[in-house]
């Protein structure tokens, strides 16, 4: 990956990486690591799961969730309990909607980011993009 490609994929994520070794593998399919040595993005992508998921529970928590100190009508001034208006089987159905592959696939094609992928031979001869 060349130095404008890095400088590229950072300033549409607006992120600056201390370690660029790791936006490289970030984009590094497994096929391709196994032709030509190196690591590949599968722990990065398991990790990044794992963020992913805590980021986007966190954002339907502070959407749909208050806390009842927040209540004008609530009556016990020393409890600070949460609420949601929602149930728990909706709040795991919208997080799932948001983190399905087809919902991240169109954020990297809207990005661009499968122009920088590292795919090996039979990736690229399958036209397996993510």
């Amino acid at each position: 990956m060349t130095q404008e490609e890095y400088l590229t994929i950072q300033n549409r994520i607006d992120y600056r990486f201390k370690n660029p070794d790791l936006l490289h593998q970030a984009f590094t399919r497994k096929s391709y690591a196994e032709e030509n040595g190196g690591c590949d993005n599968e722990v990065l992508e398991f990790i990044g799961d794992k963020v992913l998921d805590f980021v986007v529970v966190k954002y339907l928590a502070e959407s749909f969730g208050s806390y009842t100190h927040d209540f004008e009508d609530y009556s016990d001034e020393d409890a600070d309990e949460f609420e949601c208006d929602v149930s728990e089987g909706n709040l795991s159905e919208m997080k799932a909607r948001l983190v399905q592959k087809r919902m991240l696939s169109s954020r990297i094609d809207k990005l661009g980011f499968a122009d920088y992928l590292y795919m090996g031979r039979g990736d690229s001869e399958r036209h397996v993009e993510r």
